[in-house]
């Protein structure tokens, strides 16, 4: 057998044991980074160095170069078992969630959320590219943003630009890093409906002769 899937298989069977997670599945990512995906058990938080002393005390030490990485919930094939070459999106998609949560202050949301049906506004539109950026290194167009309605939706982008997820957490940027020159960066590159979608306009106002 292969010593990396050997490695891999072992770390998730011992997650497995562990009561907070519900499934961990092992694989390596297209550069060969080996990842065990966790899904957490409901109740429980995910806490990767207490996951890492659960394996030193009873499957041996997780090799440094082993990245444990939570997702919201497993990609399943048509068969029901889990779908291997989804797991990368669901792994961007489990950093996407607390980013969308932070944002709008509401733990419950979830992949299938649509930014702006959660009420998303320009200027958060805008603080949330640069969290994306920030935490992925991959420059989101906040065009697409309209072209992705769902949480999920982004993270399959994010993977398609190159995002891993295992991109490390950030910290909360400050409010006043941000400014409406954040904003005017990326309007020129929007479409006049987009624009408006933006700014909370649901078409053109009116001109002048018109209100006459």
């Amino acid at each position: 057998m292969d010593r990396t899937k050997h490695v891999l298989d072992t770390c998730a069977a011992g997650l497995r044991r562990h009561p907070a997670v519900l499934e961990a599945v092992g694989a390596t990512l297209g550069d060969g980074e080996p990842v065990v995906y966790v899904l957490v058990a409901q109740g429980h938080s995910f806490d990767g160095e207490e996951l890492r002393r659960h394996l030193r005390q009873g499957a041996g030490p997780v090799p440094e170069d082993v990245a444990l990485v939570r997702v919201p919930e497993l990609p399943r094939a048509g068969d029901g078992s889990v779908d291997i070459a989804g797991l990368p999106v669901y792994g961007v998609l489990g950093g996407l969630l607390p980013l969308w949560r932070e944002a709008f202050g509401n733990d419950g949301i979830g992949p299938d959320d649509d930014f702006f049906a959660l009420g998303g506004y320009s200027m958060l539109a805008v603080r949330l590219v640069g969290r994306i950026a920030d935490r992925y290194g991959v420059d989101l167009p906040l065009a697409d943003f309209f072209d992705l309605p769902t949480v999920l939706d982004v993270a399959h982008r994010l993977t398609a630009l190159g995002a891993s997820p295992t991109a490390p957490a950030v910290a909360p940027r400050a409010e006043d890093e941000l400014s409406l020159e954040d904003l005017l960066a990326d309007v020129d590159r929007l479409s006049e409906e987009q624009a408006l979608t933006l700014l909370g306009l649901e078409s053109p106002p009116a001109d002048d002769t018109a209100r006459g």
